[in-house]
């Protein structure tokens, strides 16, 4: 990209030139997601996921979280917050 730049143009590539540059990253990005996709796939079932006991992933209820809500709602608690 910087050579596209240049503030001399015969120094910038041709276009040409930056196809072929395009087109050598594309291969090469398609070529990483490709072996990515093979290491998943191998290793998709061999792994088992853990996952922490107090990860929160679905509803749960907030009890042990809002039990102390309760008095900041009442009217003459809200004046000193």
């Amino acid at each position: 990209m910087e050579k596209c730049w240049d503030s001399n143009p015969n120094n910038r590539p041709n276009l040409e030139s930056i196809l072929t540059i395009l087109n050598e990253k594309q291969y090469n990005n398609d070529k990483e997601f490709e072996v990515a996709e093979k290491y998943f796939k191998e290793n998709k079932e061999t792994k088992q996921i853990t996952t922490h006991p107090q990860a929160i992933y679905a509803s749960r209820l907030l009890d042990p979280y809002t039990k102390d809500f309760s008095n900041f709602f009442i009217k003459e608690n809200l004046l000193k917050y």
